[in-house]
Formats: structure tokens, sequence, C-alpha cells
């Protein structure tokens, strides 16, 4: 059964196909001077019939027959046709969507029996998780359930960045100036330095270059000092990683990192020559963008092969300018080589409606190359990059190769200290108060993110992510912990009365069934768009409703019983999509704050 708002929808387009001969219809939700639910332009019909619009509106309204639909009216506003819904009948269908779908109000079946694959996180071993990385993380995890939710088998793949040059960098460095247990001290944070005083040695003796090609090389070829120190490198990435992994609450179906792939490159290569894609040739200059930047703009893999013999793949027949490299003269893989058979593999293994790729704007370039190489080699997979933009540093670009970046875990410590501090005077025991701020704190940083539009670039500002106030997680956890708290306050009477939408009729009860009424249109929106910030918005604006309800009408002190029986019902179904809604932005709710 489609919900109530969707099936008011489809009435309408019902009605005008019938009124105007056409099947294309734009919905618009009318201004607030404007005492309607629904409008629909009419401007290009009426040009086409030479009307004015304001006349040809209301020609065309004065024809629709609204019996049996959920409108009770239809007014004109110049070119504007607009519908009111009827409230009584419209509330029972709401009321009757939540008893049919339960908890999971809000969902479909949308993408049932299809299969999309989400490449999100692939943090880089070797390197301290930044906050660099959070942006990859939480959206992909957030589209994860999203996508899940309107039914979607959805397989979350890691791709951690575990092979490239970088890693003869790191593995040289260790090399010359580690201390081994100096290190096993502090694995992350020192080979972050290790890594950062390579390029500073470089700057000053570019032949350092070239030795760390030959520690990568001797990598590929699988030399036992080489792949010992790898495989140390990579155990103790992991276990920092899982820690941050495990405190964000994310989860993944399949972690195999790039060094999964390396036996399969050969065949990428051969693959690439024998169809007549690739050829060895030179460039003169690097990509602009792209082309393996990891999430703090490394790209190493580019920085190793300008003015040097390579591999690639020419693209300028399809409107790409820039050619994908695909080997180095040495033998040695490049990020491109490694993303083909990763593209390959996902495609054999789960036969993929979509692969999304949560990755940074910046390789929006790489991303075209990389889809229309597979393309050309073969694959039917429909890739879709997902772009969003940089955490950005007031002073600039994060950088894990200059060190100038901020350490994730330093930002969940200091939004849990600070909402444990808002925290210290209620009367919770200590353990409650770290577990409500662990809840809360890490749900801040979340919605500070999530809540924005994913393609812009969010400057670093510790007091708006870290903000307890206004158009925040905390805001909406608040709202979720009221209404349970009115929910545990409710009379036996109250809670055994029945339920009667019927008796709902003031003006911010509508509006808040309104509001709920929305939110399986925003999660379809959200999930065909890629876009979680919408549900963010939606969460913000239906608690607004709830404030403005409570605030309006007694819920538990009103008589009869059956109406305070229905305002509480009401109330628990705002509670529930709240709940269900910052679910799916991957936000945990307490039960008290």
């Amino acid at each position: 059964m489609a919900y109530a708002l969707e099936t008011a929808q489809s009435q309408i387009q019902s009605l005008l196909e019938k009124a105007c001969s056409s099947s294309s219809f734009e919905m618009k939700n009318p201004p607030p001077k404007v005492d309607a639910d629904l409008a629909v332009p009419l401007f290009r019909m009426a040009k086409e019939s030479g009307k004015n619009p304001a006349a040809y509106a209301a020609e065309i309204a004065a024809g629709l027959e609204l019996e049996g639909t959920l409108f009770e009216s239809v007014s004109v506003t110049g070119g504007f046709v607009n519908f009111k819904l009827a409230e009584s009948p419209f509330t029972e269908r709401v009321f009757a969507d939540f008893a049919e779908n339960g908890e999971e109000y809000g969902g479909s079946q949308v993408g049932a029996g299809r299969n999309i694959v989400i490449d999100f996180s692939s943090p880089n071993i070797a390197k301290p998780f930044s906050v660099g990385h959070l942006r990859s993380t939480i959206i992909g995890d957030s589209l994860y359930k999203i996508l899940s939710f309107v039914g979607y088998r959805v397989i979350g793949d890691n791709h951690i960045g575990d092979w490239g040059t970088q890693f003869g960098k790191l593995l040289y460095a260790f090399d010359v100036w580690g201390d081994r247990q100096q290190v096993e001290a502090n694995p992350i944070r020192e080979m972050l330095a290790l890594y950062v005083r390579f390029h500073q040695e470089a700057e000053k003796d570019p032949a350092l270059e070239q030795s760390a090609r030959g520690w990568f090389k001797r990598l590929e070829e699988g030399d036992p000092e080489a792949n010992e120190l790898w495989q140390w490198a990579r155990d103790a990435s992991w276990e920092e990683f899982q820690r941050i992994y495990l405190r964000l609450g994310v989860k993944f179906d399949e972690v195999l990192g790039e060094s999964f792939y390396n036996d399969h490159l050969d065949v990428v290569v051969k693959n690439a020559f024998d169809q007549g894609l690739a050829q060895w040739g030179e460039i003169e200059a690097l990509p602009t963008e792209g082309q393996g930047e990891d999430e703090a703009g490394d790209g190493e893999d580019s920085k190793d092969v300008a003015q040097e013999k390579v591999a690639l793949i020419h693209l300028d027949d399809h409107g790409i300018e820039t050619p994908l490299l695909i080997q180095k003269s040495d033998g040695t893989s490049l990020y491109a080589t490694r993303d083909l058979a990763t593209i390959d593999h996902r495609e054999k293994t789960w036969k993929p409606a979509e692969i999304l790729y949560v990755v940074g704007g910046e390789q929006k370039l790489y991303f075209r190359q990389l889809f229309k190489a597979a393309e050309l080699l073969g694959s039917k997979a429909k890739c879709v990059h997902v772009p969003f933009g940089l955490i950005r540093l007031p002073a600039g670009k994060m950088s894990t190769r200059k060190g100038n970046v901020i350490f994730l875990e330093d930002v969940l410590e200091e939004a849990v200290s600070r909402s444990e501090a808002i925290l210290e005077e209620r009367d919770l025991s200590d353990q409650e108060k770290r577990q409500i701020a662990e809840v809360v704190g890490i749900g801040a940083v979340k919605f500070a993110d999530l809540s924005q539009t994913r393609t812009k670039d969010v400057l670093f500002d510790w007091e708006k992510m870290l903000n307890m106030q206004g158009d925040s997680a905390p805001y909406l956890q608040y709202a979720y912990v009221r209404i349970q708290s009115i929910l545990r306050k409710a009379s036996e009477s109250v809670l055994v009365a029945p339920v009667d939408p019927s008796l709902l009729t003031e003006a911010q009860e509508m509006a808040l069934i309104k509001a709920l009424a929305r939110f399986p249109e925003t999660v379809g929106n959200a999930a065909r768009s890629y876009y979680p910030h919408l549900i963010a918005t939606y969460l913000v604006s239906l608690a607004r409703e709830f404030s403005s309800f409570y605030k309006a009408v007694p819920i538990l002190k009103t008589e009869p019983a059956s109406l305070a029986a229905t305002r509480l019902e009401l109330a628990r179904r705002t509670a529930q999509v709240l709940q269900q809604g910052l679910g799916l932005l991957g936000i945990a709710c307490p039960q008290r704050m």
C-alpha cells in the first residue's frame, strides 16, 4: 500500500492527466500564505494551449472532481492549482500507515532484488584516522542504512589503501630512521612521523624517491623483508581503525584492501593491451585532480610518473583529454590498475545494480577516466561517483604528507568531553553520564557534517562541529527523550483508551501529522539523490513541529481519555520517526539526557 502523501500525489496526477491531457506534472509545496498542501504549476500547459496561465489554471481547477480523494478543496494562485487535504481522512490514512508498517514506517521495497556495493571510508594504512576521513566514513555509512531501508541488499566494502608507492616511502623511512621499539609503542603516530620525515628529506634529496620506489617494487615482487614490515604496518593500522569504527558504530561487509588484487593486476594490463586500449607513452605533466589521491590529498601514485614511460589508456575519443595511467615503466602498478581489478571482482562477486564510490569531489576527473576505461574493457557495472567536499583547516586543505592533520579520535574525545560538561549537573550516575555523553557527543559530530549538503567543502571549526544547541543532534535527541518521558508518565486509563484519529483537529496537531507524512518521501528522495542531509533537514523541521504541538495542546491532561491516548500515540510516532531518521544518519538516541 502506498503511503498517505504518495497516494495524495498519485490522485493529483490522475486528476490532472484527465483534465490536461498531459502526464508530466511537478508538485511543489505552496508558500505559507496559500491555504493548501500541494501545488502544481501549469505554465507550460497554458503556453502550449495559447492561454493566460491564471485563466488556464482556473479553467482546469473548475473541472476537477475531488470526491473519493484525500482532498477537500482546490484553489488557484496565478498559474498554480493548489490542493488542500481533507484533514480527517488524511489523518486516518497516516495512522493506518503507521499501523501497517510499524517500525519500518518510512521504508519501502523500491530496491528489492537488487544489490548495491558502496565503497566508503577506505583509509590508508600506516596513517592515523584523521578528521579528513570522517566524511567518506559517515556519508557512506548513512547511505548504506538509507538504501537498505528502501529494500536494496547493500554491500559495504572498505577498500583499504594498503598498496602503492607511499608504502615504499614508509618502508624506506622505517629502514633508515625507524626505531622498532619506539614505533611499536605508538605505531600509527610514529609511522606518520616517519612518513612526514621522508617527504621533508626528499625535498632536499630527490633521489630518495627512487629508493622508495625500489622498496615498493620489492613489496610487489614478494620480498620477505618488505612483506614482513608491510604486514606488521597493516595489522597495526587495522587494529587502530577498528577502534574508531566501533566508536562510530560503523560496520562493513567486506574489507579486502588494494593488496588483495595484486595477483589480478597483470591480467588487467594484458587485457588493456590485447584489446588495443593501452599503449606505452610519456606524460609531461600530472593530472590536475584525482588519480589516487587519498582523503588527505596526497595522490602519491600520480606524483611518481611524470616524464617517464608508462602504460596508459587514451580517452580523447570519449571527451576525456587526460589519459588513465595503469602501469609504470618498472612494472609496478598504479591506483587505477587496482581499481579496475576491483570493479571486475565486485561485478563477478555481487552482480550489483550499482557500485557507489563515496570519495571526495577532487577525484571527479579520475572517476570519469576509471569508469570509462572499465566500460571499454567490458564491464557492465553501473559505477557512480558520490562526491563530497573536503574538510579543510582554516589555513588550507589537510595533507598527511605535510603533517597538518587533526586526528579524528581527538575530535571525538573533545565532543564527548563537552557533552559530559553539559551533563555535569544532571541527576545521573557517573556511568550514565559517560554513556550518554558518548552518544550525544559523537552524534553531534556526525550531524554537524551530515546536515550539510555533501558536495560543499566544510571548514573545520571546533565550535560549529561540536555545537550542542540549535539545529543539532542533541536538539533532536532531546526531543526524543522528552517524548519518552511523556510516555512513561501516561496513566493506565490513557494507555488503555482507544486511539481515534478523528479527534485530532487542532492546527498544531495537523501540522505534526503532515510533517510525519513527509518522512517516507524524504527517505525516498535521499536514497535517489544520495543526499543524507535531506533527512537531517527534515528531522529538524519535525522536531520544531513537535515543539509547537507540545506547547499548544495538553497531551496527558485532557479529556476524554481517548483524546489523550490519540495525542500520546501521535507523540509516540513522532519519537519513532526521530529515532528512525537519526538511525539512518548513524546517530543513536539516549533514553535520558
